[in-house]
């Protein structure tokens, strides 16, 4: 699993992510542009320097993303029914998910979190619950909270099976769009729908055999849709 931190502004929390990550057995970190790094955020890393030492510094978050299948988002800012965007479910509810799997958890800025545009990158949104009165927690303090929840009982969380690829679930949110266009949904509710079904979809930790499964299964609907229009 590889941890991605987006544009931090401190070293001295990448350094203690690192230790973090070192703590629960993460070794892959991917830095997106930050402010700055080297000595100061090796010096903190402790014993995990070999972490820093071998960290991918990237440019674009695109760069960093690369290879993944399932993107999981991290925010304090968390939305409601009227912000789609930012519906997130809390870190104790990612379940079945083996910290071997082919996917990338983001953590950012420590000013700003993620950004919209880079919220629109995820597949799945999760939070810390916190207090209200202060909910935004120190970046490498949410490190250590969200790892260990991964980590925890990791005997009843890890799975056997693949998780569907980045590529299958494409596909089946082109089939999705092909069929709300086909039911005359356009415009912003075409984007809302398309957002929950993804939200859903995503949530849901398709297996590969799944979603090869849902691609038949939408294929024959569209091809029966296209003659209910002919």
């Amino acid at each position: 699993m590889r941890i991605v931190l987006v544009e931090p502004q401190y070293e001295i929390n990448i350094g203690f992510a690192a230790r973090c990550m070192k703590n629960f057995g993460f070794k892959e970190l991917y830095i997106v542009n930050p402010q700055s790094f080297g000595d100061l955020a090796l010096k903190f890393s402790s014993h995990a320097s070999d972490i820093i030492k071998s960290a991918i510094l990237c440019s674009s978050l695109q760069e960093a993303l690369k290879g993944i299948d399932l993107v999981i988002g991290t925010t304090s800012n968390i939305g409601n029914e009227r912000n789609l965007r930012r519906t997130a479910i809390p870190i104790t509810e990612l379940r079945d998910l083996d910290a071997k799997s082919n996917a990338a958890i983001l953590f950012g800025n420590e000013r700003t979190g993620l950004k919209n545009e880079q919220i629109d990158m995820c597949d799945i949104l999760t939070y810390i619950p916190t207090s209200d009165e202060y909910p935004s927690m120190n970046l490498s303090h949410a490190v250590a909270v969200v790892l260990y929840e991964l980590r925890r009982n990791e005997n009843l969380r890890t799975i056997s099976h693949r998780i569907a690829s980045k590529e299958d679930k494409e596909m089946i949110m082109k089939f999705v769009e092909d069929l709300l266009i086909m039911t005359g949904l356009h415009g912003i509710k075409l984007k809302h729908s398309k957002l929950i079904f993804k939200r859903l979809l995503d949530r849901a930790y398709l297996t590969d055999r799944e979603a090869k499964a849902l691609l038949g299964t939408f294929s024959r609907m569209r091809k029966l849709a296209k003659t209910w229009s002919t």
